[in-house]
């Protein structure tokens, strides 16, 4: 496949009667700080309308739930071969080895690994922040359902691990597609000041690619996948569902969180020589001063150490949850980690939800499922699944058959094409 050319363009027939107007050039070099494109919309940590009702087994097509999926899939056998560390390399090398296109790819009108037909595109999350898509659509007459793949922390819709997943969907299993940078991230960073939340407002990101997606002709059903940061951000919007119901077709988290608060702690603070946490730390640390440089290109030295702090090779985190996001959108610190914390509100997930994790994860330990299972408190439409090893989204390159089907017999499952079952029946 060639490398396209992309030329970004706003669909206006989604975006001109939700009120959607991307940020002015000023306002995206002004402070962090600066007002929302959007009054956020407010949620507390039970329903979304503020009460605390218990998750029910919303039906589904056909008589399906978790419980039979999560059985299929664990008979699927993982069979990791290699060596623990050549299964590591291939795991994080080809994200590793193009991190300077990742970063090229994250600026606008830049060249993007994606084939010749993917669009970029320009849409608003729910509380109207302009992000950016690559969206994929079999433009053959023919209705599929359609997947939204969501990326990590300091990712974007060009991490290889992205744009894999994506080509997979839609070359090799028949999916519509549809690879978004969450606000903050990657080329929708330079559209808006809306800063990180570390799962909710990601969350609405995630359903604001969901409802973009839904609305295209050619789609049928949408599922959400999301990795890492993207993972706890798919929880969120999950949950988010019961006011906004744009995910159809399942939701998919590999290796999520329960706490964003704990989260933040672990980025924030240097772990000592020999802690598995350490390679990761410091692959974080060096994309964090690959960012101070590209805010510092954008803004004055004073407002980039505002948004990252003064003390380069040193980031905190919770410095920025305390003194750049929850100021920003009216929050306190505490409200802020609550509203991002999948823990607080798994119990009342709806939709068809599956976490994937790693014992032997560094970055999300194990222990951050065992508190989700607590949290979840049997909620039937939740299945957690720990698997042996498999590092952080590292699973590919432990068994790269296993993590293919896994996600392909997922996403078949509770995907829509009954309307291709009709055009085949009529055909025959």
């Amino acid at each position: 496949m060639g490398i396209a050319d992309f030329k970004r363009r706003t669909k206006n027939s989604k975006t001109e009667d939700k009120g959607y107007t991307p940020d002015s050039k000023a306002e995206v070099q002004g402070s962090s700080a600066s007002e929302p494109t959007a009054a956020p919309h407010m949620y507390h940590h039970g329903d979304v309308d503020g009460d605390a009702r218990e998750s029910v087994v919303v039906p589904q097509p056909d008589g399906k739930c978790i419980t039979e999926i999560g059985a299929r899939l664990r008979d699927i056998p993982f069979s990791p071969q290699r060596p623990y560390l050549l299964s590591l390399a291939d795991a994080y090398r080809p994200d590793l080895s193009k991190i300077n296109l990742d970063r090229r790819g994250s600026k606008p009108d830049d060249v993007h690994p994606y084939p010749e037909g993917f669009e970029k595109v320009v849409f608003p999350s729910l509380d109207g922040t302009p992000l950016v898509g690559v969206l994929g659509v079999h433009r053959d007459g023919r209705k599929r359902p359609g997947v939204v793949f969501a990326h990590g922390l300091l990712g974007s819709k060009t991490k290889n691990y992205i744009l894999e997943a994506a080509l997979e969907a839609y070359s090799s299993w028949d999916y519509n597609v549809f690879a978004l940078d969450m606000r903050n991230f990657g080329e929708s960073q330079w559209l808006s000041n809306s800063p990180t939340t570390g799962g909710w407002k990601e969350g609405q990101d995630i359903l604001g690619a969901c409802r973009f997606l839904g609305e295209v002709e050619e789609v049928t059903s949408v599922a959400a996948v999301g990795f890492s940061l993207g993972a706890g951000s798919v929880v969120n919007a999950a949950y988010q569902c019961r006011q906004h119901p744009y995910i159809t077709g399942g939701a998919m988290a590999w290796s999520s969180y329960a706490s964003m608060e704990k989260m933040m702690s672990l980025m924030s603070s240097r772990p000592p020589l020999g802690d598995p946490f350490l390679p990761i730390y410091m692959a974080f640390l060096c994309l964090t001063e690959i960012r101070r440089l590209e805010i510092r290109r954008q803004m004055s030295k004073e407002a980039a150490s505002a948004y990252l702090g003064d003390k380069p090779f040193s980031p905190d985190y919770r410095r920025y949850i305390r003194e750049i996001s929850a100021p920003h959108y009216g929050l306190d610190e505490e409200t802020m980690y609550a509203l991002s914390s999948p823990k607080e509100f798994i119990s009342q997930v709806d939709v068809p939800l599956m976490l994937v994790h790693a014992e032997d994860d560094p970055v999300c330990r194990v222990e951050e499922m065992e508190e989700l299972r607590r949290s979840a408190g049997g909620n039937p439409n939740v299945d957690i699944w720990v698997l042996p090893t498999g590092y952080h989204c590292g699973f590919k390159g432990f068994d790269q058959d296993w993590y293919w089907s896994v996600m392909r017999t997922f996403l078949d499952y509770w995907a829509d094409r009954t309307e291709e079952a009709d055009s085949a029946a009529i055909a025959s």
